[in-house]
Parts: C-alpha cells; sequence; structure tokens
C-alpha cells in the first residue's frame, strides 16, 4: 500500500524539538475514528475510505483492510476524483491545494486563492486535464505536467466573478454551475476568458447545483428537483433533499436526503427506485462502482457491497472520538458517553458499549474488578454487570433534588474505592469489598460540587469545581481533618483548577486557569503558601490557562495548555520538550488531558483527537511485593538500625529528607541489609519523616515508602 506510506509523508511536518533529540515521527501514533468515511473511491485495485481522521484501504481481490497508521490532515479534504485508467488519484482540498499522487510521487499544486474563505467545490476530469470547480472561479490543471493551464473567473453577467459549484465536458462544450446560475460556452472557438463567449441556461424552477451525462444526454438537478438537456423538469419531489448524483454503470443514482435519513435510489422511468440495503443503512455518505459492483459507504456501517450484501470495517481501532482518557496501568481507557475503548499495552483497541450507562467520568481497578462512574447513573462494576446508585443496599450516594446521580471521580485505595459524589451532602464517601459504605465528614454543610482527586499516602486532594466556588480541598485519611485551599485564604492564585497531579516527593502540581503552581508537600500543615515555577528568568505559566498536568515515571512535569504540551523537568528548573502544531505531528494546540501506561507511552487528547508519544520513560520494574522495611516508626533510642528485607534484585536505596535532600545511597543485593542510621556525612539522622527509593540497574527511581523516626 504505498498510497498510504507516501500521502503520510507528504503532509507530516518535520518534528523540532526544543532540547532532546532522541523522539521522531515514528513515535507518534494516531487513536482516532476512521470508520466513518466521507469519501470513497477506486484506485489501483483498492477502494479508499477517506474521512476527517485518515484513511482505510480494501483491496478488492483479497478483501484485506489497511488502516493507516499515521493521521492525515484531511479535515479539509472536500473531493476525491481517479482518472479512468486508476494511473492518477487526486485530492482537493479546501483550502486550495491540490494533490495529484500516482505510484510513484505526489504533487501538490497550490491555486493560490486571494481569501480565506475560498474553497475547491469539485473535481472534473476530461482527457489528461483537471477541472476544479472553486469558488474563484474554473481551474484547468495539466494532470501528467502538474501545472495550472488557466483559469476561467470573470465570465459572469456582465464579467462578475463565478462562485463554480461543478463543471462537465460535454459535446466538446464546457458547462459550468455557478451559485448564480448555468454557463456553458456554446462556441469553443470563441475567446473563454470573455464572458460575453459564455451563454446562460433559464431554468423555470430553482437554479441547479450539480449536472451528470447519461447515455448521449446531461442531467441537471436542484435539491428536489431533475432537469433533462431541454431544461425541462423531468421529476420533481418537494420532501426529499438531493446530496449527489452520479452515472453509475450507464445509470443514474442519486444520494437524497428523506425524513433526516440518507438514502440511495436509481433514477429509472422518471421516478427514484430505492436500492434494496439493509434498514441499518441510514446515513450515506458517498457511493461508486468498483469492479463491477455498486458500493455505499456511510458513519455507521463504514463500507458495503450491495451486490455480495458484505460489511467492510477496519477493526481493532477506537470507533468514536474520544472525550477523556483514563489509565490503569498498562491499559489506558478513551471514552465518550456510553463509549468506552481499551488499550491494553501493544495490543489493539477493544472496543465496547453499554446500553443502560453512559456519560463516563472516570475507571478505576478495585479488588480486581473494573469499576466506571458516570455523571448521571451512578457507578458500574464492570467484571459483574451492576450498577451501584441510590436504590443499592445501604447506598449513601445522593444528590441534589431530581438531578440524578452524579458520581464525578473513583480512587481505589488498598482496602477502599474512594467516590466523589458531586453536588451532594456526601460528597466523599468509600465503598469495601464487602459493600460496607463509609461516609466522610468534609466540613461543610451544603452541597459540594467536586470533579477529580488524587491521593497521596495520607492526604486526598479534591479539585471543586470552578463554576461553582471552586479551590482545593485536602483530607486528611488518618486524622479525618479537611483543610481549604483557595484564593480567599492566599493558599492558591486562583480558585478556577483544572488538574492536579502529585510527583514521587510529594510535590502537588496544581494546574489553574492562571497558570501552573504547585506545593512544596501534599501535607497541607507544611506549606503556607503557593509556588510558582522559577525557569531560572522569569515565572512559569503565570497568567496563562493551563488545562492539564501529569507527572511522568522519571519525576518530569507534563503541561497541557491552550498553546500545546511543555514537558518541564522539575529537578533542573528546565524544558525538556515542546510540542505543538509548529514542530510535531500532534493534531491540536488545545491539550484536554493527558496519561501514561506502564511502558511510558503518552496518550494525549486534544481537542482534534488522541494521540500516544511513546517515550523511554517507562516505569520502573522493580519487584518490591516482599519488601518491608522495619521498624517503621523508628525510635532513635531504641533501635540503632533499620532493616530492609525482601529484595529481589541488586538494586541501590536512596534516602532523603522530605526536600530532596540525599542523606545516604545503599548498594543493595537480592534478599535484605541493614543501615546504621548513620548519613553520608558521617552523622547520624535527627527526629523526621524521610523518603526511601529504590534505584534499578537502569537509573529508574521508585518511591517505595516513608519512614517516620522519633
Amino acid at each position: 500500500m504505498i498510497f498510504c506510506r507516501g500521502f503520510i509523508l507528504l503532509l507530516f511536518i518535520n518534528l523540532k524539538l526544543v532540547a532532546q533529540t532522541f523522539i521522531t515521527d515514528n513515535d507518534w501514533d494516531f487513536h482516532l475514528n476512521i470508520r466513518d468515511p466521507l469519501h470513497i473511491v477506486f484506485f489501483d485495485d483498492n477502494i479508499y475510505s477517506f474521512s476527517s481522521n485518515g484513511l482505510f484501504s480494501l483491496d478488492i481481490n483479497s478483501k484485506a483492510i489497511l488502516r493507516n497508521n499515521n493521521s492525515l490532515n484531511l479535515i479539509n479534504l472536500k473531493v476525491v476524483e481517479t482518472t479512468k485508467n486508476s494511473e492518477y488519484l487526486i485530492l482537493g482540498l479546501q483550502d486550495g491545494n491540490i494533490v495529484i499522487y500516482n505510484s510513484e510521487e505526489s504533487h501538490i499544486i497550490n491555486l493560490g486563492f486571494d481569501e480565506e474563505e475560498a474553497a475547491i467545490n469539485s473535481l472534473n476530469i476530461h482527457d489528461e486535464t483537471l477541472y476544479a470547480s472553486t469558488s474563484q472561479g474554473l481551474y484547468l490543471i495539466s494532470i501528467t505536467e502538474k501545472y495550472i493551464i488557466e483559469n476561467y473567473r470573470d465570465i459572469g453577467q456582465n464579467g462578475s466573478s463565478l462562485d463554480v459549484l461543478e463543471s462537465l465536458i460535454y459535446d466538446d462544450k464546457i458547462y459550468i454551475i455557478s451559485t448564480t446560475g448555468v454557463y456553458f460556452l456554446y462556441d469553443n472557438s470563441l475567446n473563454p476568458f470573455d464572458y460575453r463567449s459564455w451563454e446562460k441556461l433559464n431554468f423555470n424552477f430553482d437554479e441547479p447545483f450539480g449536472v451528470v451525462p447519461n447515455n448521449g444526454e446531461i442531467y441537471f438537478y436542484s435539491k428536489s428537483i431533475i432537469y433533462d438537456s431541454s431544461l425541462s423538469a423531468l421529476y420533481r419531489d418537494d420532501d426529499i433533499t438531493i446530496q449527489k448524483v452520479k452515472n453509475i454503470n450507464s445509470g443514474i443514482y442519486i444520494n437524497y436526503l428523506n425524513n433526516n435519513n440518507n438514502l440511495l435510489g436509481s433514477f429509472k422511468d422518471l421516478k427514484i427506485v430505492d436500492v434494496d440495503l439493509p434498514q441499518d443503512i441510514k446515513d450515506i455518505s458517498d457511493f461508486i462502482y468498483a469492479d463491477g459492483d455498486l458500493w455505499v459507504s456511510g458513519k455507521t456501517f463504514s463500507l458495503y457491497n450491495v451486490n455480495s450484501q458484505q460489511f467492510f470495517s477496519p477493526i481493532n481501532n477506537i470507533n468514536h472520538e474520544a472525550d477523556k482518557i483514563f489509565s490503569l496501568g498498562d491499559e489506558i481507557y478513551a471514552s465518550n458517553n456510553n463509549n468506552i475503548s481499551i488499550k491494553y499495552q501493544n495490543e489493539e483497541w477493544k472496543n465496547i458499549s453499554f446500553d443502560n450507562f453512559k456519560n463516563i467520568t472516570s475507571v478505576a481497578k478495585f479488588n480486581n474488578e473494573i469499576y466506571f462512574s458516570s455523571s448521571s447513573d451512578g457507578i458500574l462494576n464492570y467484571n459483574k454487570s451492576t450498577i451501584i446508585d441510590e436504590s443499592f443496599p445501604n447506598s449513601l450516594l445522593l444528590n441534589e433534588s431530581g438531578a440524578g446521580i452524579n458520581i464525578a471521580d473513583i480512587l481505589p485505595t488498598q482496602n477502599k474505592l474512594m467516590i466523589l459524589n458531586y453536588g451532594s451532602l456526601n460528597p466523599l464517601l468509600s465503598l469495601d469489598i464487602n459493600n460496607n459504605w463509609q461516609y466522610y465528614n468534609l466540613q461543610n454543610n451544603s452541597n459540594l460540587y467536586p470533579t477529580h482527586f488524587s491521593l497521596d499516602d495520607e492526604f486526598l486532594w479534591i479539585v471543586l469545581d470552578k463554576n461553582k466556588g471552586g479551590g482545593l480541598l485536602v483530607f486528611d485519611m488518618l486524622t479525618q481533618e479537611c483543610f481549604q485551599i483557595n484564593e480567599n485564604n492566599n493558599l492558591l492564585n486562583t480558585n478556577k483548577v483544572n488538574s492536579i497531579s502529585i510527583d514521587k516527593n510529594d510535590n502537588v502540581w496544581v494546574a489553574t486557569d492562571e497558570g501552573l503552581v504547585y506545593f512544596s508537600s501534599s501535607n497541607p500543615r507544611e506549606f503556607n503558601n503557593y509556588l510558582i515555577p522559577n525557569d531560572g528568568n522569569q515565572f512559569l505559566f503565570k497568567g496563562i490557562k493551563i488545562n492539564t498536568v501529569e507527572v511522568d515515571y522519571a519525576g518530569n512535569i507534563w503541561i497541557g495548555s491552550d498553546d500545546g504540551i511543555f514537558v518541564f523537568d522539575n529537578t533542573k528548573n528546565k524544558f525538556v520538550f515542546q510540542f505543538n502544531l509548529s514542530n510535531s505531528p500532534i493534531l491540536s494546540d488545545t491539550i484536554k488531558n493527558i496519561k501514561f501506561n506502564d511502558l511510558g507511552e503518552a496518550f494525549i487528547n486534544t481537542s482534534e483527537g488522541l494521540v500516544s508519544l511513546k517515550t523511554s520513560l517507562s516505569k520502573p520494574n522493580i519487584d518490591i511485593s516482599n519488601f518491608k522495611i522495619f521498624p517503621n516508626p523508628l525510635k532513635i533510642k531504641d533501635n540503632d538500625r533499620l532493616y530492609f528485607t525482601g529484595l529481589s534484585n541488586e538494586n541501590y536505596i536512596k534516602i532523603t529528607s522530605l526536600t530532596g535532600e540525599v542523606i545516604i545511597e545503599l548498594e543493595t543485593f537480592a534478599g535484605g541489609f541493614s543501615w546504621n542510621l548513620i548519613s553520608a556525612d558521617g552523622n547520624k539522622i535527627s527526629p523526621g519523616i524521610y523518603l526511601v527509593f529504590l534505584i534499578s540497574q537502569n537509573g529508574d527511581e521508585n518511591l517505595i515508602n516513608k519512614i517516620l523516626v522519633l
């Protein structure tokens, strides 16, 4: 499939990085719905199906389907045509570019439109000349030589410019269908640049917007009328809207809209006879005649062979437009309403859909079972097909009267599923493995509107709806204390919070409408104000809207904004990467959210669709299932050693203070070892809280525990 590869390379922009350069275009992948064709065309023994997100092709002979693995900028694709000998495939884009492609090369011709609103409306091929109907006249282009021959523009009445919808070369005449009427060059010996050489046809009813030849005749058509060459109305039905008319195997076929259904019929005996199609085909977007068969395409079915009665569609790709994405370790979930697509590491997407569960807000794995939350239908235990709502036994789920159950987020702990109940007097709940409920008092007597949360070992950070007062709540899971963090107590730069993420050093990163801030500890008792990251010369993102923030496995901060992605190394106070439309294949500069799987692949949800980027920053592969530190807490006066057991590989242990100061690094071996509490500078450690990191041989760090020294 040379076409896919060649065209992808043609449209891609070379990647330029801010700092490191080991990422290439091949590290990007695109997870888009390509099952909804807008255009289909037969070319080189393949049917190519074009959607706004990309394409797939069907080999006529083998029936094999190939989908492109990269994104094509086909949002502006207006029309596709091929030469009769299948030598050239031609794409007309909305922005005035025409792509002429054959098996050897691709060539772009820019029509040089002088208006942003200008557009290519249709393409017609006659001999070796391409007739491009545009909003700025009719362009004649040599297909073989790849140049513009001429442009007929100011040929309307009294030399006015024409917005050309379609053209037809028939019986040595050029017919032009424009927004102001139908014109034809009645004598090809006359000067075609002179408007007086063109004659306007006069119709009794609506002006046609299309023309099609058939069996020695030409037919014009408007939204509900078909005319013959004498301009007589052969057919009229005011209850339909004609979308597209084609000459198919010496017959006229009409795609028309009736009762909100896009249908297909043949024009026979002065009436439209519907083509026999399955009942679920009600939204036809295009149709062609290929290899002796009639083919139709549409949103709900992709591609259908009318003669063989077979459906064809790409499988194992996302089948909807992702609205939200979630990460469960090695799994990535993409959701839209009641549609879920799941990607397991390097495997293809698996698509599922729920009949009675929609508006999905979050995904969690608890007690080896998958749970989905909804803003309207409660919580779904996917493994047991059980919905947890107000009618569930002993349920504490409540909401505003008549508003339904709105579960904003769910989060698993070791033995409980934490639940955010939006708009409720019980905004924070939990459900254990025995279906026991627990209510947590957030010290508020009115309804609260939490949107999502993040959990450290001890503290639960809760984001409140920025349209309902906003700010943050921090809940101490041990003491049950609740702390308010907002601009009113000068602990936050703004109450309009969009996202939070906690890094391995317990720094809490907060994305707001007024920039990026962080707290140097997840413990609200240990800070007095928010901090703004500093690159050494200026504060980062101060006053800039940040939509999302996420921490990768190397500790880099990924910041998603309306201006692309910025990757910040907090330890070095500098940017590592910047990705936007000008320097990467990303689909949009508007970043909605970012999630990582355990392989270190970054899944990026943009306003134009879902992409991913393979990085080398995978989750450390360290087996700590049997790892223990004791005694913990440790009393210095009673103990002079700390013991580490359950190590499965040779690694390094790094012990730091809460501020990141390295106390000591210790080489470990399989089994266990002990430490005499003497720091690297030869002094015995002081009481406090210390962090323990396990460092693998490849340098990956993993925070595995905290030590309380008394």
